[in-house]
């Protein structure tokens, strides 16, 4: 199988959906190569010279491939949708490959015409979450619901190391994501800042790679500041996220209400719950199908419920542990990469 990913290892999507499925389906006989694609940013020009040389080179890759490998695209092959499209055409109806689309965000939103396409005349479609599952099966009969998965392997030793944390140490509500989510704590100023008043707790953000990212949401930033929140920030990499994931006692994942937001597929969430961390998220999208409000998180509509619910895990340490107990079993039973890839793997054996 031939995984091409949208962007390179550094990238999230790419990373989980791409990466990490293909070393899993290796385990579960599969021969993967991946074809990563660098990120672009330069004049419009360039952009489209850069697609357009991405676009040949990947047809290039895939015919020099066995005729028995199934084409596994991550999101897209480069930043152009159209270009996927007529790559997607000439694969499958000119060289009778075998393709699968792996779709974890709105993209439609951006180029409905050529996304929709991609979706219909794909042998089958990978999604990521409920809503875009309701929106795929409009289009395509053979659409599967894979949700973005961590592997237990690792978050096993995140969940011991998570048990053996220090009693005396300071209360941590952390945050953890790219950077372009950060934007969502906007909606966290006032519950957050009228807790601060109340309680002793550190603000933690994990998200950019320099701290030059983090400037561009300074104002942000500011206005908990302004109100007393003890907001620390701190870099994000590869080797710090699991340590990071083990500081905090309350995992945090706003979201507006928009139909970008509806579709996304609630990684952050399951980050946390892999980790044992109790998460209290906006009730927005594939959210509410991951959370029982009350059971393992908190599902919140406005700066009341947030408080409130914030409130409950502050005070109640007990609470604290058990909701997080529940986070960690749900991720055991759904979302653990292992399973959710052999499920993946029975559905590309039976169109290979």
């Amino acid at each position: 199988m031939a995984i091409f990913t949208s962007a390179d290892y550094l990238d999230p999507a790419s990373r989980i959906r791409g990466y990490y499925v293909g070393g899993e389906l290796t385990k579960n006989g599969f021969k993967v190569v991946i074809f990563p694609c660098k990120r672009f940013e330069g004049s419009l020009i360039s952009l489209i010279i850069h697609s357009f040389n991405i676009f040949l080179m990947s047809i290039y890759n895939t015919l020099r491939l066995d005729k028995d490998f199934i084409i596994y695209i991550q999101r897209g092959i480069g930043s152009i949708s159209p270009l996927l499209f007529i790559y997607v055409l000439i694969i499958k109806y000119l060289f009778h490959r075998k393709i699968v689309y792996d779709i974890d965000d709105a993209l439609f939103l951006y180029n409905k015409l050529s996304i929709n396409n991609i979706i219909r005349h794909c042998d089958v479609v990978i999604v990521g979450g409920y809503n875009l599952k309701n929106y795929a099966e409009k289009l395509n009969k053979n659409v599967f619901y894979i949700p973005t998965s961590i592997s237990s392997k690792i978050t096993d030793d995140l969940w011991i190391n998570k048990v053996k944390k220090k009693k005396n140490d300071k209360l941590v509500i952390g945050f953890i994501g790219s950077t372009s989510t950060t934007r969502y704590l906007s909606l966290l100023v006032t519950p957050i800042s009228v807790l601060a008043n109340e309680y002793d707790f550190e603000f933690r953000i994990i998200s950019a790679k320099s701290y030059e990212e983090y400037d561009q949401y300074k104002i942000l930033y500011n206005k908990f500041k302004k109100n007393g929140v003890d907001l620390k920030y701190v870099l994000w990499g590869f080797s710090n996220e699991e340590t990071q994931l083990t500081e905090i006692d309350i995992g945090l994942a706003p979201l507006f209400n928009g139909i970008w937001e509806k579709n996304k597929c609630g990684f952050k969430v399951i980050n946390y719950m892999s980790a044992g961390i109790p998460p209290v998220v906006s009730a927005v999208g594939e959210h509410k199908y991951i959370i029982q409000d009350g059971f393992n998180g908190f599902l919140c509509d406005n700066d009341q419920k947030w408080i409130n619910s914030l409130r409950k895990l502050i005070e109640d340490k007990s609470l604290r542990q058990s909701i997080g107990q529940n986070a960690r079993k749900t991720f055991e039973e759904r979302y653990s990469l292992e399973k959710n890839v052999k499920i993946l793997a029975n559905i590309l054996s039976k169109i290979s």
